[in-house]
């Protein structure tokens, strides 16, 4: 059958694996110092291991391919624990693949095996790098009670200055 799978290009490819962690099928092994497609039916040909290649060795090409098996990918998946199943369902998820998403839960399902539920991006807990001050803030206004005293003190209304500045003596080396 024609249908995309990855490509190993060994001329490039140094044997690093780190495309191994993101291939949760199983379809890529390290063999002799390099990384190799074991099995066509373990691809699905979608491509989460193209981007962790630092020589970029790794394409999605067309050709002459055994069928894609989910079932046998979820027997392979469920030996690396939930997290693993649930990053593999996203990965289906993700790019549009309902019938192996499908089959990937029916196989859970035929083994008593809980299908991990899925969070949207919006519900997932957004990590920022790096600088505090990079992270994304909203300013609104507390409205407080008019504490305003006789002799016109008022509240401080600079809640997003984190910082105070000083002036620098001219004189200063």
């Amino acid at each position: 059958m024609l249908r995309k799978i990855i490509e190993i290009d060994e001329e490039k490819c140094t044997g690093c694996s780190l495309c191994i962690p993101n291939c949760p099928e199983g379809a890529i092994q390290i063999i002799d110092g390099k990384a190799r497609l074991v099995s066509d039916l373990m691809c699905d040909g979608l491509g989460a291991c193209l981007g962790h290649c630092p020589e970029g060795a790794i394409t999605v090409i067309e050709r002459e391919a055994e069928e894609y098996d989910e079932t046998k990918v979820m027997a392979n998946i469920v030996k690396q624990g939930k997290n693993t199943i649930a990053a593999h369902l996203k990965h289906l998820k993700d790019h549009g693949e309902e019938l192996y998403y499908k089959q990937a839960v029916d196989f859970l399902n035929a083994n008593n095996i809980e299908v991990p539920q899925l969070t949207s991006a919006t519900n997932e807990n957004i990590h920022f790098g790096g600088c505090p001050g990079s992270r994304s803030m909203t300013f609104q206004k507390v409205e407080k009670e008019d504490s305003e005293t006789a002799t016109g003190t008022r509240h401080s209304e600079l809640k997003h200055w984190p910082i105070q500045m000083h002036l620098l003596s001219p004189n200063a080396p």
